[in-house]
């Protein structure tokens, strides 16, 4: 029924069928675009949000220097331990503490003899963090990598001049004369540097020291912020703990901190002010439509207004003259709805729920332009019309 009386309307008044459905059907099919533009923008976003890092570094207070800083306890535990007050708010948090007089002890095979080496020791949970020699790569054995240091297995990197302490067994006895502490550590990998250096795994040096009742400070710590979305509050909550202003209401320890956000920024900003435009678009469209429908509706409907008058002095009553073309005017705007959906359906964009519901914001606006084309043309005075086209 709905299909037969569509049909009859468009054989009764082709030309008003044909360009209101063509109007709808490019308007529609522009808003799943525009739909589809926002979409991608939005899913980017999400990647923004999700994969790119936001690194912390702390800084003495003036932003002078990274390394050889006063980090308390206090400070690695607000961000390391589970009961930390920025625990839930950063991740990766990497730390170094440096020993100047650290030794390595030669094994017995080595041409070298016996004895030590004096080398510099850093402890840390990550080593291409701390990477003394700028651009130096680290070669790890089969099987090992940076991630290995976050555990507690007592591994450690070393310089290429320390290569003849390496024991048989793949590892380096290392000596924290400070402490008069010693460990075997397993060499898994080395690196490029003019320097007797040695990165050792963080936990199992730790432990180490903890024997003998010494507490080191932390000499250098960097962290990721862990969820981009509360980017805000975390540098709310971080300011609170760096100068100028400090909640651990220590005098001595003064520290600074770089948030390196700014490409995360100027990225979401690019992104946020492309949605913003395509959201002005959206509404521009909107009241286009409207004023569209209205035009396009009366320049067809007023080539009719002998058959209004005809019909109103046949006693057709103005309601259902209006009734009858607003009715005819909906089923072209939904002909075209239909044509657009299945045009895209063709190309593979399937309009959603989001989608359908741009359209149906749409199709109101378009249809009161209709309506008012229609209540314009249809309200003249039957007489005048008659005696007009006489």
């Amino acid at each position: 029924m709905f299909l037969s009386y569509l049909i009859k309307r468009v054989r009764r008044h082709p030309r008003e069928a044909i360009v209101s459905t063509a109007i709808v059907l490019v308007i529609v099919i522009f808003l799943i675009g525009l739909h589809m533009a926002k979409t991608d923008i939005l899913t980017e976003m999400d990647r923004v949000y999700d994969t790119m890092e936001i690194r912390c570094r702390v800084t003495s207070a003036d932003g002078s220097r990274e390394i050889s800083l006063p980090i308390t306890e206090e400070y690695v535990h607000m961000v390391m331990a589970q009961d930390g007050i920025l625990y839930p708010y950063v991740k990766d948090v990497f730390l170094l503490e440096t020993y100047s007089t650290a030794e390595v002890g030669l094994p017995p095979e080595s041409k070298l003899g016996l004895g030590n080496i004096s080398v510099a020791l850093h402890m840390t949970n990550n080593p291409e963090q701390y990477t003394p020699k700028q651009g130096a790569e680290i070669k790890y054995m089969d099987g090992y990598s940076a991630a290995d240091f976050a555990g507690t297995e007592p591994v450690c990197v070393i310089s290429h001049k320390l290569e003849d302490t390496i024991a048989e067994d793949g590892t380096v006895k290392v000596y924290v004369v400070r402490s008069g502490v010693s460990m075997n550590m397993k060499v898994i990998g080395i690196y490029a540097d003019e320097e007797n250096t040695v990165f050792g795994a963080w936990q199992p040096l730790i432990d180490l020291i903890a024997t003998v009742n010494w507490t080191p400070n932390v000499s250098s710590m960097s962290f990721t912020v862990a969820d981009n979305r509360q980017l805000d509050l975390t540098k709310t909550l971080l300011r609170d703990y760096y100068v100028p202003a400090s909640k651990l209401n220590n005098d001595s320890v003064q520290l600074g901190l770089v948030v390196e956000d700014s490409l995360f920024v100027d990225t979401m900003t690019v992104l946020e002010r492309s949605m913003s435009l395509l959201g002005v678009v959206q509404v521009i469209v909107y009241v286009l439509s409207l004023g569209i429908s209205f035009l396009v509706a009366y320049l067809n409907i007023r080539a009719r207004r002998l058959e209004f008058a005809v019909m109103r002095s046949l006693s057709t009553r103005r309601v259902a003259l209006y009734s009858e073309v607003l009715c005819e005017h909906i089923l072209f705007s939904l002909l075209g709805v239909l044509l657009a959906v299945g045009v895209m359906s063709i190309f593979g964009a399937v309009p959603d729920l989001h989608q359908f519901q741009t359209i149906g914001q749409f199709v109101p606006c378009y249809l009161l332009g209709v309506a008012v084309a229609v209540a314009q043309v249809t309200s003249g005075k039957i007489m005048q019309t008659l005696k007009g086209k006489e």
